[in-house]
């Protein structure tokens, strides 16, 4: 019978780890919390990942998404070279995610000046208690990166943002060049796979990449990151296209779409944000209107919080105007910018049977947002007691006490 039971114990054990899928996010990936090359697979039992270069700041995400999350307990804290730490799990009190703070790969402190990460790294995971995870950095070559020849990449929509896996620029007759099969959406040049030092939309100017025009990037800097770099029609994309990078007597990087064959790329509409976990999924995804050329529509139960609105999978990006304080409202049509940030509700009111309608201009790279509704918004309920508030099927469910309630307070 004990026997029996044990085994019962570790089936249940096996089952728990193996209904989640657990994703290393951070800045050795470009914070991706769904790249497939960082998800912690089952070898052996053990929860592992192996990966070339590990350094830097991390959370461990679930399922591909930021929500919940696990990290440490404090700043600076992590995991160091044949040690474990124990990952620490997000508090969802109220409906908010309370994240923990970023967890790190702790470098040996005599090791002094230098960029110091480990190559060849393996991490494990123990899952057993899915609310405190433990993870271990079980091998690792130490060495400066800082000593090693600086590479750059073009990272971008076309291969979901993989920092990792990037393609780099190699020396062809003296010049750096690089050829990406499918160049489409937005995209920056970054320097050994890491987001430290990027380069993508000029400061000053502006505009976009276009065929056998040289370009001059904007590096980040004091004014923080530049804008993802676009093509001069966005809507559009270059197959085998071959772009070179050059400094010019400035110092400046010159990117050059030196040739590639151009046709427009069909994508869908999305309306990714804080109310579905900012996913380019189903539930956000936008239907062509009936009778109404470039005309998108999607119909949503309750909606709220902040927002973009993207074509494909972030391959472009459309919200508030870069630095501004734009804020959305209903009941009127929003003229969207391109490059964007998330475009931020005026009140914090969750509205109910939502109409979003896009209108595009795919000629002169424009778009019209209208969210339509027919009541009033009603606030955010807080319970006295803890409760967990989500989004479900495209309605807002809060759970307290194990009763759940609709947004108005009525229990189910």
């Amino acid at each position: 019978m004990k026997k029996l039971f044990t085994f019962a114990m570790a089936l249940m054990a096996a089952m728990a780890i193996n209904a989640t899928d657990y994703y290393f996010a951070g800045a050795a990936n470009g914070w991706s919390n769904n790249n497939e090359a960082w998800k912690f697979v089952d070898v052996e039992g053990v929860l592992t990942l192996e990966v070339a270069d590990l350094y830097g700041d991390f959370k461990v995400t679930e399922n591909g998404a930021w929500h919940p999350q696990h990290g440490a307990a404090a700043s600076g804290e992590g995991v160091a070279l044949n040690g474990t730490y124990n990952l620490v799990k997000c508090d969802d009190s109220q409906g908010e995610a309370d994240a923990p703070a970023n967890c790190t790969i702790l470098i040996p402190t005599e090791q002094g000046d230098g960029e110091w990460r480990y190559k060849d790294a393996k991490l494990t995971l123990d899952a057993t208690n899915p609310d405190a995870l433990v993870i271990s950095l079980v091998a690792g070559t130490l060495y400066d990166h800082s000593a090693a020849p600086k590479t750059y990449q073009i990272v971008g929509a076309f291969n979901g943002w993989d920092a990792a896996g990037a393609p780099s620029f190699e020396e062809v007759e003296g010049v750096l060049t690089v050829t990406v099969e499918n160049l489409s959406g937005t995209f920056k040049i970054i320097e050994d796979h890491a987001w430290t030092n990027q380069w993508a939309t000029n400061w000053e100017t502006g505009g976009s990449l276009a065929l056998g025009e040289p370009y001059v990037l904007g590096a980040k800097g004091d004014q923080g990151e530049p804008a993802n770099l676009a093509l001069a029609n966005p809507f559009g994309g270059y197959q085998n296209a071959v772009l070179t990078l050059e400094k010019n007597i400035s110092g400046e990087f010159v990117l050059t779409l030196v040739s590639g064959t151009f046709s427009l790329v069909e994508n869908d509409w999305f309306i990714p944000g804080a109310w579905q976990g900012w996913k380019c999924d189903d539930v956000a995804k936008m239907s062509p209107v009936d009778g109404q050329e470039n005309t998108y529509e999607l119909l949503l139960a309750e909606f709220s919080g902040e927002f973009k609105v993207v074509y494909g999978e972030w391959a472009v990006e459309f919200g508030a105007a870069k630095g501004s304080e734009e804020t959305w409202t209903v009941n009127t049509p929003m003229e969207l910018s391109f490059p964007c940030d998330n475009m931020k509700p005026a009140t914090d009111e969750v509205y109910q049977d939502v109409t979003l309608t896009l209108v595009v201009d795919y000629e002169n790279v424009a778009a019209t947002l209208t969210i339509a509704v027919e009541g009033e918004g009603v606030q955010n309920i807080e319970l006295n007691a803890k409760s967990i508030k989500r989004i479900e099927n495209g309605q807002l469910i809060i759970e307290n006490n194990g009763v759940r309630y609709n947004a108005n307070g009525i229990a189910q």
